[in-house]
């Protein structure tokens, strides 16, 4: 046992200074700029990028004749094969390949990894140790003090987020690395543990104070793959730390309940606010099983959409008509993979996550494979309710994990190649010098980013002044004239800036297809608003180059042609959107534009078509129900019935008894008939409230409340 638990020591002395290149391409955490759309993704992979490319420069395959393939590597490379090969059915290439381009990245970090084999070096760990120490302590600040400005410096869109931009990114972030920093506190000697105790404290802290359920339940399955593998009796002999760590975390999780965030975090936390509420929807699915209902059936089951293109073909069939961006995920990754890749990449994407899971459990005799292996289950499990497309932080981590198993785990390789060493060697370089080019590329694209966002802010600010001049009302004179003179100037200035925007910067931005594709979506809307319409034009046809199915930049493209006296292109656009989107009655400016463009040629049959498919489209309430509206002495076993609607596809079903709950969930979804198809078991002498949602392509109706009361006695069968 002594032997054994030697092995999962770091090495003494770390001679090797090599472990300092993953440790620089673990600081990617702390990439991060405000002032822009992408500012923790871009910076982030840009980081990556550079690191790796000068880690594979300065640190060459070693063994140059040999190229080895393990299980896990041949099918990580058939997955990337698939999922190229995808973008040949897929509608907009160019957003899958750049995403394809980040997987190839991770994988250079792989091997990167696995080259500097870090895990063997204490340096690394009490320098990662620190590192993730200090990540928390930004979340904890900008938790309990928001108003300190030092923490605010990394942007993003909740709190506390600590350096990830988002506090569910910054949980899947500590909930793959608390396993290392344990088996690190647990292995290490003496002070050298400081480090790593410091990181779990804090760690732990910032975690629940996440409040990312995700993260808590893949903490808990990492766990218990700890335990089941034999984990605990590996620590039991260090009783002394496990009671100095327990106590610690029983404090910080006595913190995080009882000390309440001020009131303008615990607002921007919404439900996640209070503890104890978020830990009681720990397992509550509702939410998910509603987003995931429908979206199996959208793609083809063999190919899917293509890498990256699942929002291009979810967003003609939103209701809320929305157009969906580039990055819009599913928030269940084998799920993303189905209806991405079909079942072949589902099926390898699986693969890949059952390889590391058999990996690490032939390797559990050693306490550092039962940390990869907890990481790598909480991963496994949250990726059923979470995404990790854009969590640069995780993956690279996760690549390192991964390069660590397929190491250290004592698999032989299924397959051995001998290559000229010029070719390997080569063939190293060349990957360094195009992920640094590739760098080169992101940095370009993230001075564009910022200028758009400077450039944006000048628009407001015109936007601003004209609303005052539209409503003058309570303003004084001195100050509509100075608003004048200020637009005089300020206009002509605004549409030279349109101009450089969309025909300098915008081509050197060639990285990263959803910020490029909101920010032209956006900045069509405000040239739109400034009646700038050749600028507002350019904008909406890069848009929809990137996503073809944007409705907005095809709505701007199409008024802006009617607007010119264009009548033959804007005639195409409509014919487009309705081909696209249908005849949405709820939303009908295609097929409505389309019919009175279609009247003035003299084309009236077909415009009478359009309108009656308009028509048929209406969704209408459901009616008639059984049992009857107020009825009493209702038998307590009893089919529902109601009268259907001809545009309904499927219909959800309220039935609860009155005053338990809100009625706001169906307790039966998704029927395609207008009935319940077998009998409800009722309590006798209840008085239950009901109602009937109809769900049509376009749009849903919800019917009234109707109520009826059971009799006093259970039917029998």
């Amino acid at each position: 046992m002594q032997a054994a638990r030697n092995r999962s020591l770091p090495a003494a002395g770390d001679p090797s200074r090599k472990p300092l290149l993953w440790l620089l391409v673990s600081l990617v955490v702390f990439a991060a700029l405000p002032g822009m759309m992408s500012g923790n993704y871009l910076p982030k992979i840009f980081w990556v990028t550079v690191t790796v490319g000068i880690g594979l420069a300065l640190l060459p395959p070693f063994r140059r004749e040999k190229i080895t393939l393990t299980l896990l590597g041949g099918v990580w490379l058939a997955y990337l094969g698939w999922a190229l090969l995808s973008l040949s059915w897929a509608l907009q290439p160019r957003v899958g390949f750049e995403r394809w381009l980040v997987m190839i990245v991770l994988t250079l970090a792989y091997l990167l990894a696995g080259r500097t084999r870090f895990w063997e070096s204490k340096f690394f760990w009490r320098g990662f140790s620190l590192v993730t120490a200090l990540v928390a302590l930004i979340g904890i600040l900008q938790y309990y003090f928001p108003a300190f400005t030092p923490v605010n410096y990394f942007p993003g869109t909740a709190v506390p987020r600590g350096t990830m931009g988002h506090r569910n990114y910054a949980g899947m972030y500590f909930m793959v690395t608390l396993p290392f920093l344990a088996w690190f506190y647990f292995s290490a000697r003496g002070k050298e543990a400081l480090p790593a105790f410091a990181a779990l404290l804090l760690g732990t802290g910032f975690l629940l104070l996440v409040k990312s359920r995700g993260a808590w339940v893949g903490l808990g399955a990492g766990a218990v793959f700890f335990v089941a593998a034999g984990g605990g009796s590996k620590i039991i002999a260090r009783k002394a730390r496990v009671i100095w760590l327990g106590v610690a975390c029983l404090s910080a999780g006595a913190v995080a309940v009882l000390i309440k965030p001020p009131a303008p975090v615990a607002g921007l936390m919404a439900d996640k606010a209070d503890f104890v509420q978020t830990a009681r929807a720990l397992l509550d699915p509702a939410n998910r099983l509603e987003m995931w209902r429908e979206v199996p059936g959208i793609t083809p089951p063999l190919t899917g959409a293509g890498f990256g293109n699942f929002p291009i073909v979810a967003t003609p069939l939103a209701r809320d008509v929305k157009v969906k961006t580039l990055n819009w995920e599913v928030h269940n990754d084998y799920l993303q993979a189905y209806v991405d890749l079909g079942i072949p990449g589902a099926a390898l994407f699986l693969a890949v996550f059952l390889i590391l899971l058999w990996t690490a459990w032939r390797g559990r005799g050693r306490g550092l494979i039962l940390a990869a292996g907890a990481s790598i289950v909480g991963l496994s499990v949250i990726q059923f309710i979470v995404f990790t497309m854009e969590v640069v932080s995780s993956q690279v981590w996760i690549a390192g994990a991964a390069a660590l198993l397929n190491r250290e785990a004592g698999l032989s390789p299924v397959r051995r190649f001998r290559v000229p060493g010029r070719i390997v060697i080569t063939a190293n370089y060349l990957a360094a010098l195009s992920l640094l080019i590739l760098a080169g590329i992101i940095g370009f694209t993230i001075r564009g980013d910022r200028e758009f966002r400077r450039g944006r802010e000048k628009i407001e600010q015109v936007l601003a002044y004209q609303r005052v001049l539209r409503n003058p009302d309570g303003y004084p004179e001195a100050t509509l004239s100075q608003i004048r003179r200020e637009l005089e100037y300020a206009r002509p200035r605004l549409r030279i800036r349109l101009n450089r925007l969309t025909d300098r910067v915008l081509p050197t931005m060639l990285f990263d297809s959803n910020m490029r594709h909101i920010t032209c979506h956006q900045f069509a809307g405000l040239a739109w608003n400034l009646e700038y319409y050749p600028q507002a034009e350019k904008f909406a046809r890069r848009a929809l180059e990137l996503h073809p199915n944007d409705r907005t930049a095809l709505t701007y493209l199409t008024a802006i042609a009617l607007r010119e006296g264009r009548g033959e292109e804007a005639f195409n656009y409509l014919k487009q959107g309705v081909e696209i989107f249908g005849y949405n009655p709820y939303h009908p400016f295609f097929p409505e534009y389309l019919a009175q463009l279609l009247r003035f040629r003299g084309d009236t049959a077909t415009a009478d078509s359009i309108e009656e498919k308009l028509a048929a489209n209406l969704v209408s309430s459901p009616s008639n129900p059984f049992p009857p509206n107020q009825a009493g002495n209702v038998p307590t076993r009893v089919i529902f019935e109601w009268d259907g609607c001809p545009a309904a596809n499927s219909y959800d079903v309220f039935i609860l008894p009155t005053g338990e709950r809100s009625i706001d969930r169906p307790r039966f979804s998704g029927l395609r008939e207008n009935r319940l198809r077998r009998e409800i078991s009722l309590k006798p002498g209840t008085t239950y409230i009901w109602r009937v949602r109809a769900v049509g392509r376009y749009g849903e109706e919800l019917g009234d409340l109707w109520y009826f009361r059971t009799k006093n006695t259970v039917d029998s069968r």
